[in-house]
This record gives C-alpha cells, sequence and structure tokens, in this order.
C-alpha cells in the first residue's frame, strides 16, 4: 500500500513538471513591421514584390490574395508598372520570410 501512494505521488510531481512549462508557454502574435522604400519589381509568378531601402537594401516579400494594397488599385497586379515608387509595406516574419499584410503606394507630391 505504501509502495502505491509513493508511486502516485512521484506521477503526480512528474506530471506536474512536465505540464506546468507547457503551459507557461503563451502563443506568439506575430508582431508587424514595416519597411519603407522603392518598388523594385513584382514576380507574379513567385508572388513576390523586392524593394531597395533607403540604405540601398533590397527586402522581399512574399504576397498573398489577402494581402491589402492601397494607392494603386486594389491589387498586387497594380503595382507591376510603379518600379521606382515609393511603398511603405507592413509585414511579419515566418522563419526567413517576409510575408506582406498591406502594401501602401505613396503620391508623389503635386
Amino acid at each position: 500500500m505504501r509502495t502505491n501512494h509513493a508511486i502516485i505521488v512521484v506521477a503526480a510531481i512528474a506530471l506536474v513538471i512536465a505540464v506546468v512549462p507547457a503551459l507557461a508557454q503563451q502563443p506568439t502574435v506575430p508582431q508587424a513591421i514595416t519597411a519603407q522604400g522603392q518598388l523594385v519589381r513584382v514576380d507574379s509568378t513567385a508572388k513576390t514584390i523586392t524593394i531597395r531601402t533607403p540604405s540601398d537594401e533590397q527586402i522581399v516579400f512574399s504576397y498573398s490574395d489577402t494581402t491589402k494594397v492601397t494607392g494603386a488599385g486594389d491589387t498586387v497586379a497594380g503595382l507591376a508598372t510603379l518600379a521606382g515608387t515609393d511603398v511603405v509595406v507592413t509585414y511579419t516574419k515566418k522563419g526567413q520570410q517576409n510575408l506582406a499584410s498591406q502594401i501602401d503606394v505613396q503620391k508623389k507630391p503635386a
């Protein structure tokens, strides 16, 4: 009887040790990031756009049918003829991939 009690206590302690760290991990919500630069290219086959930042770095973003586009029609297809135009891209990181959620085309001052 005493052995059964000891086994139950050890099993309960092991369960608590295993479950508490799992419960402590909060699911992380991807943080939205923005990048600003000039549109370099749109690759509709790969569903990517590339921008050049003011520091001359090129960044590639993946987009989807749900990516919101403002200032150049309602879709990424409207960006295809706007190389050199200033854009602001709102995105999240998934591993090494930059996932664009919104692309804002900046109007040139009149």
